[in-house]
C-alpha cells in the first residue's frame, strides 16, 4: 500500500473550500441581513422622518451658514461613485476576496476530480466488453501498443499512459488470478484494505525536500503568530484605559494633571490638546508655517502671555489650534498640509472629551461630591464645539451672551450684535416672541436677513428644545424635616417640548436621526445628550448627577405630564443651603435650565430622633390594626357567604315540605344548629362579635408566622423599638439610682 497522502492529496482543495465556507457563509448572511435591515429601517424612517426635507438644500446660500450647508448637502449626495467607495470597505473587500478564492477552488476541484479520482477499469482502458475472450484482449492490446508504445510514440504522456494504464490492464485480464480478483473484488490484487489518509498535499510532509520550509511555516503560523498576537493584545491592554478602553493611559494621566477645581470654558481646549494621541501625530518641518498662521488667526482664543504655552510640545500646539479652528469656524484658515491631521484630531476629540468629563465627575470625597465648575466648563465647550461657536463668547457662569444666537442659521457676529441692540440678546429672548411671528420676522429682517434666510431660521426653531423643569422638591423619605446625616431625595418633573411657539399643540419627538444638520461640525458625529445636576454653587460641588438616556428623553417629549426623575444625595452638616437643580445639554447653547431651591438641614438631636421613633411606632401600630381589621372583615364575609348558602338550602327544604326544628336528618342533609347558625340568623350579634374577636387573634398570629415580611416583620420592628425604649428607660433608672446612692453617701 502506497503513501496515503499520495492518494488523498487531491482532497486538499476540498478541505480549503470547506474551511472557507465555514466562515464565509455565516458572515455573508449576517452582512447581507444587516444591509436589508438598514434598508428597511431607512425606508420606514424616511416615511416618518420629521427632517426629511428640512435643511437638505438651504433656501439662501449667500451667508456663511448657507455656503457650509450647501457644501455639506453636496457631499451627502448619494452618487454612484460615493456609494461604490462606501461599499468598498476593508471588511467588504476581504469578504469578496474570500468568495473569489472559493470560486477558484471550486473550479479547480471540478476540473481535477475526474482525473484524480478515476477508478481503475481494465475493460474501459482496453476498450473491450466485459467477459471478452483472450484473443479479443490481445488484439486490443496490440492496437493500443502501436498507438502508445514508447517505440512508436515518443510523447511522455503516451509513455505514461502505456506503462500506468495499458500494461496493468492487459495483465489484469490475461492473468486468471488477477482477472478473478478484479471480477470479484474490483481490484487485480484482490480485496484491498481500507485506506485512510489526510487531505493534505504530499509536499507538506517534506518528501520533496520541503521539510525545512514546512517546519518553519508550522512554527511561524502555529506558535510565533499566536504568541505575537497575545503579546500585542497585552501591551495594548496595558496602554489603553478608561471606561471605554479607547484612551491611552498617558492621556488620562495628563488630564488629571491639568484639571483644576475652577477650570474655565476657554481652557478646556488646552486641556484636551495634551492627549498622548495628539502627541503621537508627527510634526514635520513644513507644518511650522501653517501652525504659525493659525496662531495669528486665533490669537484672541488663548493666552498669548502665558510663559508655558510656547514651551509646549509642537504637536500639542498644533492640536490646540486645530481644535480652536473647528470651534471658531476657522476651518477655511487651515492649510491643506494640515487636512490629514485635522481629521485625526477631530475624530479623536469626542472620545477624549467623554473620558475627561468622566474624570471631572469623579468624586473628591466619600460623599460622592465632585467639582461643579469643571463639569459646566466641559459641557459648555461641547456646546461651542458642536455649534462651531467661539468659547470666548461665553461670558460668565449664567449668561451665554450672543453665543446662543450664533448657532442659528445665517446669523453671524454682526447679525447677533444688531439683534442685541433690539433687546434680543439670547435665544430665550427670540423664543419669547411666541404668538408674534410677524414681530420676530420684522426683527430678523431689520437685522439684515433676507426672506429665504428667515425661512431657514424658522425651520431651525422648530427643533430648538424648550425645557420645563418643575415640581423640584427635597425631602427625606418618611420624614417631615431634613436632619444631618440624612439621605435627601430630589424629585423633579421634566417636560421637553420642541418648536418656537409655546402654544403650539403639534408636539414633536426628536431622536438623534431627526436633529438638524451641523454644517460647521466636520469629521465627527455629535448626538444630543442631557445632564441633570444637583449642585451647591457656594461649595463648587455637584451633589448628585444623572445622564438622561434616550428613553427618558422620549418620555419627556411624548408623555402628557412629562417624566419624573429622582436623585439622592447625603447631607452632613446642619444649616441652610441654596442648591441648584441644573438641566444642561452638551449640544444646544442657551437651552439650559437652572432652579434655585432652599434646603434647611436641622441638627440631629435626641428629641428629633425620639419623635421619629414615636412616629414609626404609631405608623406600625396603625398598619397592624389595619391588617387585623382586614382579616376580621375577610372572615366575616366568608361566614356571611356561607350563611347565605345555608339559607338557600333551608328554603329549598321548606318548599319540599321537610322544614322542621333543630334536628339532624339524613333525608334533608341538615345538621344540628350551632352558635354560628345563631349568628347567621341574627341572634346575639354583639356577643358573637366579642367572642369571635377573642378567637381570631390567635389565628392572625398564626398568619403572621406563616407570612414573613408582612405582619410579623412589622411586629418585630415594633418590639424592637419598644425594647430600645425599655433599654433607655432602664438606663435612666440606673443613672437615677446611682445618683441617689452617691448623694446619700455624701450626706452620711
Amino acid at each position: 500500500m502506497g503513501d496515503p497522502t499520495e492518494s488523498h492529496g487531491y482532497l486538499f482543495p476540498v478541505f480549503l473550500l470547506s474551511l472557507l465556507q465555514f466562515f464565509l457563509v455565516p458572515i455573508t448572511t449576517w452582512r447581507v441581513g444587516s444591509w436589508q435591515v438598514e434598508w428597511f429601517r431607512g425606508e420606514f424612517h424616511d416615511k416618518t422622518k420629521i427632517t426629511k426635507n428640512v435643511f437638505i438644500i438651504p433656501t439662501d446660500v449667500t451667508s456663511e451658514w448657507g455656503k457650509a450647508q450647501a457644501a455639506r448637502s453636496e457631499r451627502a449626495k448619494g452618487t454612484f461613485g460615493r456609494k461604490l467607495r462606501a461599499s468598498l470597505s476593508v471588511f467588504n473587500l476581504v469578504l469578496s476576496v474570500g468568495w473569489i478564492i472559493s470560486a477558484l477552488l471550486a473550479v479547480h476541484i471540478v476540473g481535477k476530480q475526474g482525473r484524480e479520482a478515476a477508478i481503475f477499469d481494465p475493460h474501459t482502458i482496453l476498450n473491450v466488453p466485459f467477459g471478452a475472450d483472450p484473443m479479443t484482449i490481445k488484439k486490443a492490446y496490440r492496437r493500443l501498443s502501436l498507438q502508445y508504445h514508447p517505440d512508436k510514440n515518443p510523447d511522455p504522456e503516451a509513455h505514461l499512459f502505456f506503462t500506468d494504464s495499458i500494461t496493468p490492464a492487459y495483465k489484469a485480464l490475461t492473468n486468471d488470478i488477477a482477472r478473478e480478483n478484479f471480477e470479484k473484488y474490483g481490484h487485480p490484487d484482490g480485496k484491498q484494505p481500507v485506506r485512510l489518509g489526510v487531505a493534505l498535499p504530499q509536499w507538506m510532509f517534506g518528501q520533496d525536500g520541503t521539510g525545512p520550509l514546512v517546519l518553519c511555516l508550522l512554527v511561524g503560523i502555529g506558535i510565533l503568530l499566536p504568541l505575537g498576537m497575545a503579546v500585542v493584545a497585552i501591551l495594548n491592554l496595558n496602554r489603553y484605559g478608561g471606561s471605554s478602553g479607547g484612551v491611552l493611559n498617558e492621556s488620562i494621566g495628563y488630564f488629571v494633571g491639568e484639571l483644576r477645581p475652577n477650570l474655565s470654558t476657554v481652557k478646556v481646549p488646552k486641556l484636551l490638546s495634551v492627549a498622548a494621541e495628539y502627541i503621537q501625530i508627527p510634526y514635520r518641518r513644513e507644518h511650522e508655517e501653517p501652525v504659525r498662521h493659525l496662531l495669528a488667526a486665533l490669537r484672541n482664543q488663548y493666552d498669548i502671555k502665558e510663559p508655558k504655552f510656547q514651551r509646549r510640545h509642537p504637536s500639542v500646539i498644533k492640536a490646540h489650534m486645530l481644535i480652536l479652528a473647528q470651534a471658531c469656524r476657522k476651518i477655511d484658515e487651515v492649510d491643506s498640509l494640515l487636512e490629514g491631521d485635522l481629521q485625526l484630531v477631530l475624530a479623536a476629540l469626542p472620545r477624549l472629551w467623554d473620558e475627561a468629563l468622566k474624570l471631572t465627575l469623579s468624586p473628591y470625597n466619600q460623599l460622592g461630591h465632585c467639582h461643579l465648575r469643571p463639569v459646566l466648563s466641559f459641557l459648555e465647550f461641547s456646546q461651542c464645539f458642536t455649534q462651531a461657536v467661539s468659547p470666548s463668547f461665553r461670558k460668565g457662569d449664567s449668561s451665554e451672551g450672543i453665543a446662543s444666537l450664533l448657532q442659528l442659521p445665517h446669523v453671524d457676529e454682526r447679525t447677533a450684535t444688531l439683534l442685541a441692540r433690539k433687546k434680543c440678546r439670547s435665544l430665550d429672548d427670540l423664543l419669547a416672541l411666541s404668538g408674534r411671528e410677524n414681530a420676530r420676522r420684522e426683527l430678523l429682517v431689520h437685522a439684515g436677513l433676507s426672506d429665504g434666510q428667515v425661512a431657514d431660521l424658522e425651520d431651525f426653531l422648530r427643533f430648538v428644545p424648550r425645557v420645563d423643569l418643575s415640581a423640584a422638591t427635597f425631602e427625606t423619605e418618611g420624614q417631615d424635616e431634613v436632619c444631618s446625616m440624612d439621605i435627601v431625595t430630589c424629585t423633579v418633573n421634566l417636560r421637553l417640548n420642541r418648536g418656537a411657539f409655546k402654544d403650539d399643540t403639534r408636539t414633536i419627538a426628536i431622536t438623534k436621526d431627526d436633529l438638524p444638520p451641523l454644517p460647521f461640525c466636520q469629521h465627527c458625529e455629535r448626538n444630543e445628550c442631557w445632564w441633570l445636576l444637583i449642585a451647591d454653587p457656594a461649595a463648587n460641588a455637584v451633589l448628585s448627577h444623572q445622564r438622561l438616556d434616550a428613553d427618558v428623553l422620549l418620555h419627556a417629549q411624548t408623555l402628557p405630564n412629562g417624566r419624573t426623575l429622582q436623585l439622592r444625595f447625603p447631607v452632613v452638616d446642619p444649616g441652610t443651603y441654596s442648591l441648584q437643580v441644573i438641566l444642561i445639554s452638551d449640544y444646544w447653547i442657551g437651552a439650559d435650565v437652572k432652579h434655585t431651591i432652599k434646603l434647611k438641614v436641622l441638627k440631629r438631636t435626641k428629641e428629633i430622633m425620639q419623635s421619629r421613633k414615636e412616629a414609626i411606632k404609631y405608623k406600625l401600630k396603625k398598619n397592624i390594626d389595619c391588617l387585623v381589621q382586614g382579616n376580621i372583615d375577610m372572615h366575616d364575609n366568608a361566614h356571611v357567604n356561607a350563611s347565605k348558602s345555608d339559607l338557600s338550602d333551608s328554603d329549598t327544604s321548606c318548599s319540599a315540605g321537610v322544614c322542621g326544628g333543630d334536628y339532624s336528618s339524613e333525608e334533608t342533609g341538615t345538621e344540628e344548629s350551632s352558635d354560628d347558625d345563631e349568628e347567621f340568623f341574627g341572634r346575639n350579634n354583639d356577643a358573637v362579635a366579642k367572642r369571635r374577636a377573642g378567637k381570631e387573634w390567635p389565628k392572625i398570629a398564626s398568619i403572621e408566622s406563616d407570612a414573613p415580611g408582612s405582619i410579623s416583620s412589622t411586629q418585630e420592628s415594633l418590639n424592637l423599638h419598644s425594647s430600645e425604649t425599655n433599654v433607655e428607660e432602664t438606663d435612666e433608672q440606673q443613672e437615677e439610682q446611682t445618683t441617689a446612692t452617691s448623694t446619700h453617701r455624701a450626706t452620711s
